[in-house]
């Protein structure tokens, strides 16, 4: 399957460029950006650092708990939201032969995202450390998730309107334009309660 050479909305801006370039790119950038955290764990990024914080011995209250148990729920739920409708669209797209682009990269980043903000208070040990110069591990985490959610939401938001102003050529395909458009805008609509949902659920952290 071509990547998007099959699609009739050549040019710039389009759907082709969009799904080859545009809307992976915070996927790309966020995984390199995520690879350099590991990578610097592995050269002791706790040097110089302050003791480990025991967050057991720290007491939370009912509330809080209760909150950051439906936070982590809802997450769950948003995530495995956002896998179905990006598979969604992938499905979509090569049914009609449309290609996909590198749209692939978007489930695999949004479960890694997912993956590492509900494992954040889980550092590699040499984050267990405080650096007084870059942060917390946690912190680290949520930089990551804060940025990536809000640049994917943005780039989505430009394609869903790109998508709205082109012509249909796929009415009566088995794709058709209102389908991917309700696609795109569910990503955003679960990418933007992620967004609120894993900021809150820091500052309980923090508080």
């Amino acid at each position: 399957m071509p990547l998007t050479s099959s699609r009739p909305d050549g040019g710039f801006p389009s759907t082709v460029t969009e799904d080859i370039y545009f809307v992976p790119f915070p996927c790309w950038a966020v995984l390199v950006w995520t690879f350099m955290l590991y990578a610097t764990s592995r050269h002791g990024g706790h040097e110089g650092g302050k003791p480990p914080i025991q967050r057991d011995q720290r007491r939370m209250s009912r509330f809080r708990i209760l909150a950051q148990k439906i936070i982590t729920r809802l997450v769950i739920l948003l995530n495995i939201g956002l896998l179905v409708v990006t598979i969604f669209e992938l499905v979509g797209l090569g049914r009609i032969n449309w290609g996909v682009g590198m749209l692939p990269f978007l489930p695999v980043t949004m479960f890694g995202i997912g993956v590492l903000y509900l494992t954040r208070n889980h550092p590699p040990e040499a984050y267990a450390y405080r650096s007084k110069f870059s942060g917390s591990y946690r912190a680290r985490v949520g930089s990551r998730v804060y940025v990536y959610y809000f640049f994917q939401m943005v780039v989505l938001a430009v394609k869903l309107y790109t998508l709205i102003r082109l012509k249909d050529p796929r009415s009566g395909t088995a794709f058709p334009k209102v389908d991917q458009v309700i696609a795109v805008l569910l990503m955003i609509v679960f990418l933007a309660i992620l967004l609120v949902l894993t900021i809150i659920g820091m500052k309980l952290d923090d508080s």
